[in-house]
């Protein structure tokens, strides 16, 4: 009997190295409320984090706000703070290499969000995270976070081999109405993101897609991330104010409140429902 047991462990063990997990998200409710949602609870939830900002100081476990369950992950920003080492939270989550991944999340501003210039918003990436400026060579990955903007407006802050600014190409999020996506404090929104990689180092058929609330909001194709083959790797969550200077600093202390992450590379488990606008 041992033997046998043996024999299916490894055979069973070997399946699974075969086929890595492909669904990784986390609602926050295994986590204690009023606590921090440090590395050590991202790796507790199924993650693999490389390594974090802010999390041990500037997280917190919120059971005030949630949208499903009782938790939710809020972010601190503090007054007249400005960039990742003093203001909001950054983490990156190591997935198993795909050509193509789709990553959603809730958000919520809090009710005395200080806009200003704008601010970084999670997304998905690979590699070294390739940003701050840097130019995307091809082998130092890529990024495809997305920012607020003055007012709430949102766009998608895109680093890739062809960008045509050294801070990152702005790309608006647009409903099909034609309208701006602009978020609103106090309110609760989805935003869903798909990127696929380049085919080839030459080939321009890589992919962004977005949705907000499940109403598609951007689709931009004909791009290049990577020229070694490497696929998407990263879930970036990186959110802070700036920018580097004064001027994008938060007025006032405030907050995001995060739920409900969820990426794969399998479509099937993102419900995309009609947007009511």
């Amino acid at each position: 009997m041992k033997l046998i047991c043996c024999l299916l462990f490894l055979i069973f063990g070997e399946l699974r190295c075969l086929y890595p997990q492909e669904v990784f998200k986390t609602d926050f409710e295994s986590q204690r409320p009023g606590s921090a949602y440090p590395l050590a609870n991202w790796e507790t939830d199924g993650f693999k984090a490389l390594w974090e900002d802010g999390f041990d100081t500037r997280s917190l476990i919120d059971s005030s706000l949630s949208v499903s369950g009782k938790n939710s992950l809020r972010i601190t920003y503090p007054k007249d703070s400005v960039g990742p080492s003093g203001n909001g939270a950054q983490v990156s989550i190591i997935l198993p290499e795909q050509n193509e991944y789709y990553l959603s999340y809730r958000l919520r501003f809090s009710d005395n969000f200080s806009f200003q210039l704008g601010g970084k918003l999670p997304g998905l990436a690979a590699g070294d995270l390739c940003s701050g400026g840097e130019v995307c060579d091809g082998t130092n990955g890529f990024t495809a976070r997305f920012m607020w903007r003055r007012g709430g407006r949102i766009v998608l802050y895109l680093y890739h081999m062809d960008k045509k600014d050294k801070w990152g190409d702005d790309i608006p999020l647009v409903y099909p109405s034609g309208e701006d996506v602009a978020f609103q404090r106090g309110i609760w929104y989805q935003i869903t993101e798909r990127v696929k990689i380049n085919s080839k180092d030459t080939s321009h058929d890589g992919e962004v897609e977005a949705w907000v609330n499940g109403s598609p909001v951007l689709f931009r194709k004909g791009l290049r991330f990577t020229s070694n083959g490497e696929g998407v790797d990263r879930f970036y969550f990186s959110t802070f104010h700036g920018g580097s200077t004064a001027e994008w600093a938060p007025a006032e202390t405030c907050f995001l409140n995060v739920d409900d992450i969820l990426i794969s590379p399998d479509k099937k488990y993102f419900k995309m429902t009609p947007s009511s606008r």
